[in-house]
């Protein structure tokens, strides 16, 4: 027998469903810093942050552009991948295990405008900005402040809540086409050059309805997030199918970490 999962057409709609199916779940299980516990993001914070993120997005014109990722499994790596999708941009989310140059050459392929990265890869930042001219903001997610051509991840969430608060609608109110190019994925290049395999709304959404009609995932289950999120397997199979499902995923602190995550 099939399981019945309701219909969804693109990723904003994953996560409204998620929100109204599973209002008292919390969507994430996070640590702030490594070492604390866990505390839980429920799904109207989670939806709440990428409304705030893509609100800032659109009020930095990066409507319809092409935004990559890179960074360690993160919750506010998680907000700047749907921050992007959910208001008609393209995100591209590049492995965190290739060499500067390699990164600065995908980058180049897919012509972002911005990259949203966590603070480790600044060299690798600063190689991509030196490689391709159309790169006009690089965010900072482990910044408080803005400094020299970088931008603080908060302070942008913060401007984005601040727009929300006056009225600002132009991503809450975007209308996303299901057949619209949202993501741009880099093959890992085993047999010759890296490719970037175009995904639209509808494609990945298709993937989870019908993974969801064969695989239920328990109520009240938890997830541990451990394969890179830059990958379509653990993006598709287990942060978008378990959300849709009303997991609740926790983010692994890392390969080293999984045992104690795990009885933690």
């Amino acid at each position: 027998n099939l399981y019945n999962p309701t219909p969804v057409n693109d990723i904003r709609e994953i996560i409204d469903v998620a929100r109204e199916n599973h209002p008292r779940t919390p969507a994430f299980l996070v640590k702030d810093k490594p070492g604390e516990q866990f505390h839980p993001i429920s799904f109207q914070q989670f939806d709440d942050d990428i409304n705030a993120m893509g609100t800032a997005f659109m009020k930095m014109g990066l409507g319809g552009k092409k935004i990559a990722v890179i960074g360690e499994n993160s919750y506010p790596w998680l907000i700047a991948y749907f921050a992007t999708v959910n208001g008609t941009g393209v995100v591209v989310p590049l492995d965190r295990d290739l060499q500067p140059r390699e990164v600065a050459n995908l980058a180049k392929i897919a012509e972002i405008s911005a990259i949203v990265y966590a603070g480790k890869f600044n060299d690798t930042v600063d190689e991509v900005m030196a490689a391709v001219p159309g790169v006009i903001y690089a965010i900072d997610m482990s910044a408080a402040e803005d400094r020299a051509g970088r931008l603080s991840y908060a302070k942008i969430l913060d401007m984005g809540r601040q727009e929300l608060a006056k009225g600002n609608r132009d991503f809450v109110d975007a209308k996303i086409n299901a057949d619209d190019v949202c993501s741009i994925l880099f093959t890992s290049g085993t047999t010759g050059v890296a490719k970037g395999v175009m995904l639209s709304h509808s494609n990945i959404a298709a993937n989870v309805y019908n993974l969801t009609k064969f695989v239920r995932i328990a109520p009240d289950s938890i997830g541990l997030s451990v394969l890179p999120m830059h990958h379509t397997y653990e993006m598709t199979c287990h942060i978008l199918a378990g959300l849709y499902q009303g997991e609740t995923v926790a983010i692994c602190e890392g390969l080293k970490h999984i045992a104690k995550n795990l009885q933690e």
